[in-house]
């Protein structure tokens, strides 16, 4: 793992490879992680039929970088044409196959969240723009993940230590770091891990 920059999160132990070293590889049965497309994402989501679809916005769903905003700087009337940025068209099919068996949800470091939404909308996914979930700096987004969607709450809303059982989500980013760097996120067996690629081949 000397050269490696994700070190010993990204091995898979069941074939012994890296998925950053080695790629492509996926191990979807034992490590819940693999690695593909919005195609592979749509199949996962017929597969799974999970209680929640979660996506990572920039370089995923999206084609912006670096937290930038979805929307152009200077536009008074904006539609899906006037803008330079794009959804993946797989992506967006999954979203609307997710509806079958529950809810998706945008789960991002990007911080424009009210353009995200307007950009949702934009593209016809208003459920999704409902949905959209900034992640606190210095947290991982398993941690956010984990409060968020799995942790039981009790009658005051305070929040419990159990997980919820019988939850199964698919969360899908384009950075490997957010899928194997939180501990919680890599042993869960309720969470079924994408690294997003497009084009992938």
């Amino acid at each position: 793992f000397q050269d490696c920059k994700v070190d010993r999160e990204a091995f898979c132990p069941h074939y012994r490879r890296c998925f950053v070293c080695d790629a492509p590889h996926t191990c979807d049965k034992l490590c819940r992680l693999s690695r593909g497309d919005g195609e592979i994402a749509a199949s996962l989501v017929e597969t799974v039929q999970p209680n929640f679809l979660l996506l990572d916005f920039d370089r995923t769903l999206a084609s912006t970088k670096s937290g930038a905003s979805p929307l152009p700087k200077k536009t008074v009337h904006i539609n899906k044409e006037s803008h330079g940025h794009s959804i993946d068209a797989d992506l967006k099919g999954a979203v609307i196959s997710q509806k079958a068996y529950g809810s998706s949800h945008v789960v991002t470091r990007n911080s424009h969240k009210t353009e995200i939404e307007e950009f949702l909308r934009m593209h016809g996914l208003e459920d999704l723009a409902d949905n959209v979930h900034v992640v606190p700096k210095k947290m991982t987004k398993g941690s956010f993940i984990r409060e968020t969607f799995f942790t039981v709450k009790d009658v005051e809303g305070e929040e419990d230590t159990a997980v919820k059982e019988n939850v199964t989500c698919i969360f899908i980013d384009d950075d490997i770091r957010e899928l194997v760097k939180d501990p919680w996120l890599r042993d869960c067996e309720q969470v079924h891990r994408l690294l997003f690629v497009r084009g992938f081949l």
